[in-house]
Parts: structure tokens; sequence; C-alpha cells
């Protein structure tokens, strides 16, 4: 689904650009003023009157059904139809600045699991932030933004109850598992189109969106992903050293290290006065024991390329 969208447009002189019946919220230096225009959700208006420029910034999903979780195409074209008449224009010839494209998918594992198992990439840099609480991670370079989030946290913390009970009849269960892996285009015309510049007329042709959905999968894939290990089904084989032991286990399995024998190497190094030869013999005994218990996933949990291809 096309989400955020920044589209720009030099007025010529045959167009007349009517905001006046709009409120206006600021004014800058260089005769840059801003206006909103009020739906479910804002939209902002730039326009600089010296240098003709105007500016769209916002959602039109978020505008005219107050959420995206679910994507319709012919909504998202009538916002856009919409804002164009109020404001005498028509926007579909407009250079498109940046945008967002994305995928909202349902996965059995807790959104923070699935999050915390993709790591940079392919010539990209990771970011998260601590308040976020494991529930985000970015991917960037120059051209993009790749974000990979927790789909469902983002409802229950964003909109009000009515709208809850809105996007559930759409299809969101808020016990269920939600993530959205998301593009931001800084650059567009470069990461899509051979560096010619993208109206958005472009982006809303049949062609263009099998392009966009092609190079979802294409950026998902620059995103390194750990191997995981299996996890217990039963309450019993989940004792507070089991988990310390199959933690220790996943991150040993993605750095390649054989964790028995770095078990094996500490024991070792355990002064004779602490532990004589017949205690070791006990310890790597049961350490055997506990590892019998640990097991690589024959699906990767952490890599969902099958649900966003």
């Amino acid at each position: 689904m096309i989400d955020y969208i920044e589209l720009i447009k030099y007025i010529q002189n045959n167009e007349i650009l009517n905001l006046g019946h709009l409120q206006l919220e600021a004014e800058y230096n260089g005769g840059m003023k801003k206006y909103f225009v009020k739906g479910c959700r804002q939209m902002e208006i730039q326009y600089n009157s010296q240098q003709h420029i105007f500016k769209l910034k916002g959602s039109p999903l978020y505008f005219i059904q107050g959420h995206n979780f679910t994507w319709d195409k012919q909504l998202f074209i009538e916002a856009l139809k919409y804002i164009g008449n109020l404001i005498g224009i028509s926007l579909f010839d407009c250079t498109i600045d940046k945008f967002e494209y994305g995928k909202i998918i349902e996965v059995e594992s807790k959104p923070q699991r699935i999050i915390s198992g993709h790591l940079a990439g392919n010539g990209l840099t990771m970011d998260e932030k601590s308040k976020d609480k494991g529930n985000i991670r970015y991917f960037n370079d120059n051209n993009v933004s790749l974000k990979l989030y927790n789909a469902g946290i983002n409802i229950q913390h964003k909109q009000g109850l009515k709208m809850k009970d809105i996007i559930q009849k759409a299809g969101w269960n808020p016990k269920g598992n939600f993530i959205k892996f998301e593009i931001l285009y800084r650059k567009p015309h470069l990461s899509l189109n051979k560096g010619i510049g993208l109206l958005l007329s472009d982006i809303l042709l049949p062609s263009f969106e099998k392009l966009m959905k092609e190079d979802l999968n294409n950026q998902y894939q620059r995103i390194n992903k750990m191997k995981s290990i299996e996890i217990p089904s039963t309450k019993k084989e989940l004792f507070s050293s089991d988990i310390i032991l199959l933690t220790l286990a996943e991150i040993a399995l993605n750095q390649g290290t054989d964790l028995k024998k770095l078990i094996h190497s500490f024991i070792k190094a355990i002064p004779e006065e602490v532990l004589n030869s017949e205690d070791k013999k006990a310890r790597r005994k049961q350490i055997k024991a506990l590892l019998e218990k640990v097991h690589s996933s024959c699906i990767n949990e952490f890599d969902i390329s099958k649900l966003i291809g």
C-alpha cells in the first residue's frame, strides 16, 4: 500500500490556486506559508507565492479513512481528488518528492521477537530507539529508509476506541501479531525510475504497482536475518536456566561459535580447588543434557520473505 506522500508542483500562470478558505497555520521567511486541510487526519499544504512552489504532505489514507491498516486504491484517489477540487488544481501531475510503500502482515511470533532478528544488511545501517521498546527498527541508506514495526501496538497507542472498532471490522485482531514492513523512498526517481522524475499519476499505474511490490521484496532481502532456535512448546522445558541456554545458543549460532566447546573451555579454566575433575565431569554431563534440548529451527522464524513477496 502507498501511505505517506510528499508532492511538489510549480503553479503555472494559467492555474489558480485557491487557499483563501483554508486557515493559515504558519508563515516563514522567504514567502512560504503553511496550511492544513482537515479530514479524518490533516494533510499539510505549503505554498510559496513568490516562487510559485506548491507542496502537499501527509497520508491520503489517514485523511480519508482515519487509518492505514487496509489499502483501498479508489479511496486513496478520491482523497487526492477531493483536496485538488478544494484548492482548484489537479494533483495528479504533481512530482513525487517522497513516499512510503509497505505491507501489513500477520505473523505467528510476537512482533518484537521477529523485529529483533533483523540486522543491518547490504549497504544499510540499523537504527532503533530505546523508547520504542523493540517495536521498531530502521534500516537506512541515502535513498531509502526501511522500517519494520509492530503494526498492532501502533493502532493501540494512536487510535481512539471508535477507530479501533472500525479497524477491527476491517480485519485487525487486537490479540493478533501484526507487523508492517515499509519503505520510505527519499529519492524515488533514483530508486524506481532510473533518475527520471515521477508524477503522482505514474505510481498509480498497474505496471508501477507491480514494480513497487517487487522492490518491496528486493529491499527486504537487503536486511540480514538471524538464524533462529526452536522454542520449546511446554512450560517444564523453560526453566530460567533453559531460557539462558537457549538465548546463548541462538547468539552462538549466529556468530558461528560452537557453544559446547565454549562451555567446556570455560569449565576447563575453573581452578581445581573450586571444581575438581569429578565435579567438572558431572558438570559436562549436565551441560550435555541441557544442550540436547537445543535445536535450530527448520524454518527461520525471523525470515518473513514469503509473507512479503
